[in-house]
């Protein structure tokens, strides 16, 4: 095999521009790498003409609870069980990379103490694979978050921090930050305020806001203690309203309250369903380099419509709206997604460069990997994407490896 491939007539997608320029990267390590300053055999080298096409970072998904049947909140009790919930995590993995998504954050919504000690270890396991997309670690979505507005999580798995960090160690486990890559809590919860310093300065790990009740001021106080992400924008929290800007405001914060580069990335839903796109082009306006679209997909995308159980609740779908049955109460999505790059795109009249952002470079530099993931710069992971100019996603390789058998995937 060439140690070399060479990329060119393309534009590359990358820093929110097209770039008309050839991509090189080594097989060997799976990595991009400058252009080559002496001439390489040609032996050595396999160039692909993308004839126009446009080469993207692989897709990064920062808030996932699942897809393809398999729920990341699982619980194993026993070897045989464990067995299986491995092999439909790395199948599900797998799946992924059809959509283009070489990346994502497990996202495991509030759940008992045994579910944690099962599945942390698994899912937030930071992996680097050539066939499957990777883990980043785990997004920890709960529990300690506001029972007012929990949405679909279940109450009797959500409480509090009485006992300071002790909490998150007794829930989650010991030695949890070397698995979590986000942690969404709800700044009003007894405690939390005290814990949000301590989990950011001692780990990699970042707190984001969500699923709570936290007015401006509190929400500014969590930023200046370490918060540095929103969790799924407008869902989950209070109503933004001319005088009482609620957690919202803080993407539009003035500089004399919270400089431009303090401002939080945040996670917002352009499926159509969770926002209205008036509201998601309003959020995407305020700060096109904090955005980062997320699916939120629970593990019903790619099912059949239909009635679906999850642990104690019963979910229904129907296309891309899932609902807690019998209610109104939103229970995550089932939209890919490059759908929700094709909604901004249309919703905004940004241009396709500008969305793909969103999902590549802006999320890997809230979780500060931006030196190997999510960016066309050398030393990245050649986690990547072709598509043609109107964003169909055409061929994915992953560390530099084309992915055979994969189907052409358009927007909806």
């Amino acid at each position: 095999m060439p140690r070399i491939l060479r990329f060119t007539n393309c534009l590359l997608a990358d820093n929110a521009k097209l770039i008309q320029a050839d991509l090189y990267v080594d097989t060997d390590s799976g990595v991009i790498i400058e252009t080559p300053l002496i001439p390489v055999h040609a032996s050595e080298v396999q160039v692909i003409d993308l004839q126009g096409g446009i080469l993207s970072p692989g897709f990064i998904d920062i808030q996932i609870n699942g897809c393809f049947g398999f729920d990341y909140s699982s619980a194993f009790n026993d070897k045989q069980d464990k067995q299986s919930f491995l092999k439909a995590y790395n199948e599900s993995m797998g799946q992924l990379l059809e959509y283009g998504v070489t990346s994502i954050c497990p996202t495991v919504t509030s759940s008992q103490q045994h579910v944690y000690h099962d599945v942390i270890p698994i899912l937030g396991l930071k992996t680097r694979s050539s066939n499957k997309a990777d883990s980043l670690g785990v997004h920890l979505e709960g529990p300690f978050i506001s029972p007012i507005k929990k949405g679909c999580h279940p109450p009797e798995a959500i409480t509090d921090m009485k006992h300071g960090y002790i909490s998150l160690q007794e829930r989650y486990g010991q030695g949890f930050e070397q698995y979590a890559a986000i942690v969404t809590a709800a700044p009003e919860v007894q405690g939390c305020s005290e814990i949000i310093p301590q989990l950011t300065s001692n780990s990699p790990t970042v707190f984001s806001i969500g699923h709570t009740m936290a007015d401006f001021d509190l929400a500014l106080s969590a930023v200046h203690s370490g918060a540095t992400m929103i969790t799924h924008l407008y869902n989950a929290m209070p109503a933004h309203t001319a005088r009482d800007v609620g957690v919202l405001g803080l993407i539009s914060a003035t500089k004399d309250t919270l400089p431009s580069d303090k401002i939080p990335f945040y996670g917002i839903i352009a499926d159509g369903v969770h926002v209205h796109p008036s509201a998601v082009r309003a959020a995407y306006m305020a700060n096109p380099s904090k955005t980062i679209l997320v699916t939120d997909a629970l593990y019903l995308i790619g099912l059949e419509d239909g009635h679906y159980q999850r642990g104690n609740q019963s979910v229904q779908k129907k296309g891309s709206l899932l609902l807690l049955q019998g209610t109104d109460t939103i229970a995550g999505s089932a939209t890919h997604l490059i759908d929700c790059v094709h909604n901004l795109i249309k919703w905004t009249g940004i241009p396709l460069a500008e969305a793909l952002a969103t999902i590549t470079n802006n999320p890997a530099t809230s979780l500060n990997i931006a030196h190997r993931k999510g960016f066309l710069r050398p030393g990245c992971d050649a986690d990547l994407n072709i598509l043609s100019a109107d964003g169909t996603l055409k061929e994915v390789y992953k560390l530099g490896q084309k992915i055979h058998g994969f189907k052409s995937k358009a927007a909806n």
